[in-house]
């Protein structure tokens, strides 16, 4: 489950990727289309257990109110240098988000589909190490943007996104979209359906 960035912010992630690529670092890049952020991955899952989680997620989404994030600064994770995952941080007022993020999470669960249960942390994969060539260089670099905004995003729905895994790298489609509420109080959450309570 995802949800989409804007173009601006896209564009200026794009050109961060063509100055870390002057580096000679072997890492895979994310496709500039298919940078998102991840609000919780979900293993294999079948059509009955994809139907059910679209309804879960238009309940919980009715119940949140949109929140605008900052996309600030470029890190990684993995040691200083030897750097496993690029990223793109969040920054502002991550609460709702984090909110959101449990009550998903915690429904998926319940659904049986497989959820990774590492801790939350919101970012912006931007690329993958593939080999150590030239990691030193790119650590060196990606250490000069600790702290730049790259634009805001405004996180209003999330996306059910199909991930399928191809030689040119994955294609992701929407499969389902819930829209978060502009005003949660004038939509009361319904009962969960049978199964899921």
């Amino acid at each position: 489950m995802a949800a989409a960035i804007s173009n601006a912010v896209r564009g200026k992630l794009t050109d961060i990727q063509a100055r870390l690529k002057q580096t000679g670092a072997e890492i895979g890049w994310v496709a500039p289309a298919n940078i998102h952020l991840t609000i919780l991955f979900l293993g294999t899952v079948f059509e009955s257990q994809a139907s059910a989680l679209a309804v879960v997620a238009d309940e919980i989404a009715s119940a949140h109110q949109p929140c605008t994030l900052e996309v600030k600064g470029i890190g990684a994770f993995g040691r200083p240098r030897s750097p496993r995952v690029i990223w793109a941080g969040l920054a502002g007022n991550l609460q709702p988000l984090m909110a959101l993020q449990a009550e998903v999470a915690a429904a998926a669960k319940k659904t049986g589909v497989f959820t990774d249960d590492k801790p939350f942390h919101p970012h912006l994969t931007i690329g993958r190490r593939r080999s150590a060539r030239n990691i030193e260089e790119l650590s060196a670099v990606l250490e000069t943007w600790p702290d730049t905004a790259f634009g805001t995003i405004i996180i209003d729905r999330v996306l059910l996104m199909k991930s399928e895994l191809t030689a040119r790298g994955p294609i992701y489609t929407v499969m389902h979209e819930s829209k978060l509420a502009a005003n949660p109080g004038l939509f009361p959450r319904p009962n969960p359906p049978a199964g899921l309570a």
